[in-house]
């Protein structure tokens, strides 16, 4: 039998690379790395505490802000206990105005001439009561000239209260029951603002004459 002749197999490599896609993937690093270097070095410098040098030994220290301080003033026991008492008499004061509003008003709707006297009766008593205790008040040196002041207002609530009641009893119409209202009020808030003024003169500091 003739012999066939041998087939070629295998078909000569070119040397011509045709894979062009491997050369992509290294120039997309490269772009990568070259932005990345870009950005950085664009962004702001961060913030840092500001060094100061100490005077004794140079060393560089980072200053922290200071914290804010309280100052607390001790009062002595009888400023303490006058205080107290002043501003117990002025929610007496209020509450004294407040009566007497109430019971004017409840007068001049419902007209019952008894409830009027009772309750005008009861806070004059207590108007005169409330004075009292205002001119036996402990006084601290320094505040006696605003005391004064205050024993003044209350005294003028005082009158008030009992031209309240005469205008209920003895003036015909309600024009003097009605002005001594106002009379007492304005009393109340003059009362109000002396004993303030006697509050801050009480506490104020001791002058040290130096």
């Amino acid at each position: 039998m003739a012999q066939m002749p041998g087939r070629t197999i295998f078909a000569p490599v070119s040397k011509e690379d045709p894979k062009h896609g491997r050369w992509i993937l290294p120039l997309v690093v490269l772009a990568l790395v070259a932005f990345t270097y870009t950005f950085v070095n664009n962004l702001p410098p961060a913030e840092t505490p500001t060094p100061t040098t100490s005077a004794a030994g140079g060393r560089t220290t980072t200053t922290a802000p200071e914290e804010e301080t309280t100052t607390t003033t001790t009062l002595a026991p009888e400023i303490v206990a006058f205080v107290t008492t002043a501003e117990a008499l002025a929610g007496q004061a209020t509450e004294l105005s407040d009566r007497a509003q109430t019971v004017n008003d409840d007068y001049d709707t419902s007209n019952d001439y008894q409830a009027a006297r009772d309750g005008l009766s009861s806070l004059r008593t207590d108007a005169s009561d409330f004075d009292d205790s205002v001119v036996a008040v402990n006084v601290p040196t320094g505040a006696e000239d605003k005391w004064a002041d205050v024993m003044t207002a209350a005294a003028a609530m005082k009158a008030a209260a009992d031209a309240m009641f005469d205008g209920l009893t003895n003036t015909p119409g309600p024009d003097k029951r009605l002005s001594s209202l106002e009379d007492f009020k304005t009393a109340t808030a003059t009362f109000a603002q002396e004993i303030d003024a006697a509050k801050q003169a009480a506490t104020a500091p001791a002058d040290s004459g130096g």
